[in-house]
């Protein structure tokens, strides 16, 4: 009798573990870089540097599946950004360090010098629902070009750049006749001078994605508004992205419009396209610009063109041009930043 409650105890132990699936993944991706700076007080500065995240992010992830039945899964994501070029915990994590990390990171704090996508969530056929720090909708339209968030792709100058938010929850719909919505909140925060740790007021955030895609087209709109909170004005961004194969060729357009002070700020626009070469080569290119209607006239321009060679699933190469110019800078910033890199990425 006890060998046979160790037999089935034993079975429902693998027949769970069956059920339930953990993987652990990462990308590491340095690249070589000459970039040249010139300010607006007309002098100009040149550096040669390993940079971090030119195509992709380095990092580990873990994420599991487990199949609760009924069509029910429960599902986690614990990503950790690091940077492939210092040790954080010696000397080559200083100055240079931050001064070139070329990576972007935002909302969340892990181990390593960035953090990362992390959530539990549950899907079935009402789609998922996800809590923690996932990805927001406008990411996901704002990371369509051919180098998305990283160099050349105009994140965060083009469109405002969105990434994640801490203390998330996101809805995803199931895709019915190509329509998928979804729905990102992050909770406000209001000020507490009176624990051992202050804690500052932040508005809340709502993000409102809708996304078309029926054979070669994919449409997306987002809208990212995050509430007023103290004498900070509320702000909207929203997103627009189509793109479209043109027989094994990506064609994308993209828009973007800021509005704070009651009327448009900022309007943003951009064109990409990745055309496939011979073999395993391709070709990628994008232009954008970005027009301040604010008094300050902070217009930007930024044009990339590059080629990446996919050696196998896992491994590519790459290597881009950048160019991005602003107007009226003050004497200490950038007017005119142009960079040329090579790079490699591989994915275990």
């Amino acid at each position: 009798m006890k060998k046979s409650l160790i037999a089935l105890a034993a079975l429902a132990a693998t027949s769970a573990f069956a059920q339930s699936s953990v993987q652990i993944v990462g990308t590491f991706d340095p690249s070589i870089v000459s970039q040249k700076n010139t300010y607006g007080n007309g002098n100009s500065v040149s550096q040669s540097f390993l940079r971090n995240n030119s195509q992709g992010t380095s990092q580990i992830t873990f994420k599991g599946t487990e199949d609760l039945g009924g069509g029910l899964k429960a599902n986690f994501l614990y990503e950790n950004d690091f940077d492939t070029r210092f040790d954080a915990r010696g000397a080559g994590a200083g100055a240079s360090a931050t001064a070139y990390s070329g990576g972007v990171t935002q909302g969340s704090t892990n181990f390593g010098s960035g953090g990362g996508e992390q959530f539990l969530s549950l899907s079935g056929g009402f789609g998922a629902l996800a809590l923690g720090a996932q990805n927001t909708p406008t990411l996901a339209a704002q990371a369509q070009n051919p180098f998305g968030t990283k160099i050349g792709g105009g994140f965060g100058l083009l469109n405002s750049g969105k990434v994640r938010n801490n203390n998330s929850v996101v809805y995803t719909s199931p895709t019915v006749s190509g329509f998928t919505a979804s729905y990102a909140y992050a909770f406000k925060t209001t000020a507490d001078a009176n624990g051992s740790v202050a804690v500052g007021a932040v508005g809340d955030i709502s993000d409102v994605g809708l996304t078309y895609a029926n054979g070669p087209l994919a449409v997306m709109f987002t809208s990212y508004k995050v509430a007023a909170f103290g004498t900070t004005l509320a702000k909207t961004d929203n997103n627009f992205t189509a793109t479209y194969m043109l027989g094994t060729a990506k064609l994308g357009v993209a828009n973007f419009t800021q509005k704070q002070t009651g009327a448009v700020d900022k309007v943003g626009q951009q064109v990409f396209a990745t055309v496939p070469l011979t073999g395993t080569w391709d070709l990628r290119a994008s232009y954008g610009s970005v027009n301040d209607k604010t008094v300050a006239d902070k217009n930007s321009k930024m044009s990339a063109i590059g080629v990446k060679n996919t050696l196998s699933k896992t491994t590519s190469i790459y290597a881009r041009y950048v160019q991005q110019t602003n107007d009226n800078a003050a004497l200490n910033a950038a007017k005119k930043t142009t960079s040329t890199l090579v790079g490699m990425q591989t994915n275990f």
